[in-house]
This record gives structure tokens, C-alpha cells and sequence, in this order.
């Protein structure tokens, strides 16, 4: 799951308008179209999931933490109403694929149930993107897909979201989904940007790794000069 939500080819499709980085549409594109009915379920189904509160997710992260019940699968609690609204049978096989996708998500014992119960708010918009766009199963690289793989494969990198990079990293993410839960998720743009950012986290981090070594490399240097000295003065 962390490597690609699912495999398939590179390339997207020729529904694909305007020119971006990895060939995708981007300012303005709507993700592909999808019936009104669904996505008005769609929209109340993340408008009620937006409305858990922080205890009850901590709650969920907790009992999961514990060895319980797993996270909520939403596109599989609701899978017959969901199923019932899509019109056609190829929606069915999308709606039953993301929730399966999602299953494998929530369930990988690297993904810490801190990051795993934000990873799972995105269930709907990925949803959206998959019942709307046929690039979604076609390419690697469609900037949903990259965005679910990117944060799962950054949290495994991590082994305390208490405090240090790991906590700025949760704390990124969480803001990151809130926007996109909270938004407007029919757009690309959303999510390109949003991958932006991660990036510019992991650069910032990154600059950071290699000035931390510098410093501990200067210090090493100091402590030598130090020994050196007393060794001298003591000849």
C-alpha cells in the first residue's frame, strides 16, 4: 500500500487537459464528472465524518493502538448506499476497490494509528476522484493516488508523533486533510498543492538532518581540539 494504492501503468488519460508537471490538468480542472446524487452523498458522507470530534478520533487511534476494533472503513459502512445511488455497474466495481484499497490502508501495522486515522479521512475525496476520473486506476502518478502513498510512506518514517518531527509532521497532515476534506476536493489543484507541501516539509526537514550532523560534526572537532590540548599540556 505504501508503494502505490494500486499498480497500473504511467501516462494519464486523454481526458486530461491544460499542461503540468507529470502531464496531469491542474488550475481549474475539475476531476472528471460525477452523477449529482452521488456526489451529494459524497459531500454529506465527509460532512459527517468532518464532524467527529478530536476526542472521539483519539478514541479510535487509541482502541486501534490497544489491538481493538480497526478504523472505520466509511465507503464500506456505506457501501449498499453508495452503491445504490451510482448508477452503473462499473461505479459499483470502483466504489468495492477504494473501500478494499482502503481496508489494506488502515490495516498495515507501519502506518501508526495516529497518521492511519487522518489517512482514512480521505476515503470520499478519493472516492470522488476514482468514480470521476479513469486516470485514477491508469496512472501511478495521478496526484490523488500520490498524495494517499506519500503521506503513508512519510509516516513509517517515523517513530514518535509526540513530539520533535514527527509531531510537525502529524500536525502538517492533519491541517492538509482538514483543507481538502473541508473544501473543495472536486478540484486537482487542490491536491497538487497539497503535495507541494509535503515536499517543502521533507526539504525544510531535510536541510535541517544536515545542518543537526553539522553541528554535531563541529562539536566533535571542538572536543578533539580540547583533548588534544590537554594531551600536550600534560606531555
Amino acid at each position: 500500500t505504501r508503494s502505490g494504492v494500486v499498480s497500473g501503468g504511467g501516462g494519464y488519460g486523454a481526458g486530461s487537459q491544460g499542461n503540468s508537471p507529470g502531464g496531469h490538468s491542474s488550475a481549474g480542472a475539475t476531476i472528471g464528472q460525477v452523477d449529482a446524487e452521488v456526489m451529494t452523498l459524497i459531500r454529506r458522507l465527509a460532512m459527517l465524518g468532518n464532524l467527529a470530534t478530536d476526542t472521539q478520533l483519539a478514541a479510535a487511534g487509541a482502541l486501534e493502538a490497544a489491538g481493538g476494533a480497526p478504523l472505520p472503513n466509511v465507503i464500506l459502512a456505506h457501501r449498499d448506499e453508495l452503491r445504490r445511488t451510482a448508477s452503473g455497474s462499473l461505479d459499483h466495481m470502483v466504489i468495492d476497490v477504494v473501500g478494499s484499497l482502503f481496508d489494506q490502508i488502515l490495516a498495515d501495522p507501519k502506518i501508526a494509528p495516529q497518521m492511519a486515522r487522518h489517512i482514512a479521512r480521505l476515503q470520499l475525496p478519493v472516492l470522488r476522484a476514482a468514480l470521476g476520473d479513469a486516470t485514477f486506476f491508469s496512472s501511478r502518478r495521478h496526484p490523488v493516488r500520490r498524495l494517499v502513498n506519500r503521506i503513508a510512506s512519510l509516516a513509517v518514517a517515523f517513530e514518535d508523533f509526540s513530539q520533535g518531527p514527527g509531531q510537525h509532521f502529524l500536525e502538517l497532515v492533519k491541517q492538509l486533510v482538514d483543507d481538502i476534506v473541508g473544501g473543495d476536493f472536486d478540484q486537482m489543484l487542490v491536491y497538487e498543492q497539497t503535495l507541494d507541501k509535503l515536499e517543502a516539509f521533507v526539504a525544510e526537514q531535510a536541510k535541517r538532518d544536515v545542518a543537526s550532523q553539522s553541528d554535531a560534526g563541529n562539536m566533535l572537532d571542538n572536543k578533539e581540539s580540547e583533548l588534544l590540548m590537554q594531551q600536550r599540556y600534560t606531555q
